[in-house]
């Protein structure tokens, strides 16, 4: 694995020359934990997983406003399930909880990436893995990211009238 950081420049390998540098491995972990998504504890009743990616994102997304507008269910499907009407409460909670899934997976590796640019130690650099804990001013930096987001969440729940716990899972 190539060293991703020369004090004058970036570098990156050409296509086929060398493996993917560091930083380009845990951006693609980070990518691949977002798209593998979560699960969600439903308030009907039930636990559903629901995979994260691109197009994911966006249907919920779709569901979430159509409710802002006014919807009272929308068609949707968990991973695998076959598609069903979800209440609005648990479309709120999918939502929140998808949503926050991201943010939290985004700010963890951010601050893993501002962790590895201060590593001067290519042995160091190359057993940096994604899902280590992080450590000192980078898990400072996480918990008050993740405080301000889970914030925010409950200000757009709010709008919902209730939906208190559902972002704080």
């Amino acid at each position: 694995m190539a060293l991703y950081w020369n004090p004058e420049k970036q570098t990156r390998p050409k296509p086929g020359e060398q493996d993917k540098t560091k930083l380009e491995e845990l951006a693609d972990a980070c990518s691949a934990a977002i798209d593998a998504g979560t699960s969600v504890d439903l308030p009907s009743g039930s636990r559903e997983s629901f995979t994260y990616t691109v197009a994911d994102q966006a249907n919920v997304s779709e569901m979430f406003t159509a409710c802002l507008a006014g919807a009272t269910g929308y068609i949707y499907h968990a991973n695998n399930g076959p598609c069903k009407t979800y209440p609005v409460a648990d479309i709120v909670a999918i939502y929140s909880t998808l949503s926050m899934y991201k943010t939290s997976q985004l700010t963890y590796h951010n601050q893993l990436k501002q962790y590895v640019l201060t590593l001067d130690d290519p042995e160091v650099v190359e057993a940096v893995t994604y899902g280590q804990e992080l450590t000192g001013t980078y898990l400072e930096q996480y918990n008050t990211l993740m405080a301000e987001a889970q914030e925010q969440m409950q200000v757009v729940l709010s709008k919902l009238g209730g939906g208190s716990d559902a972002a704080g899972r």
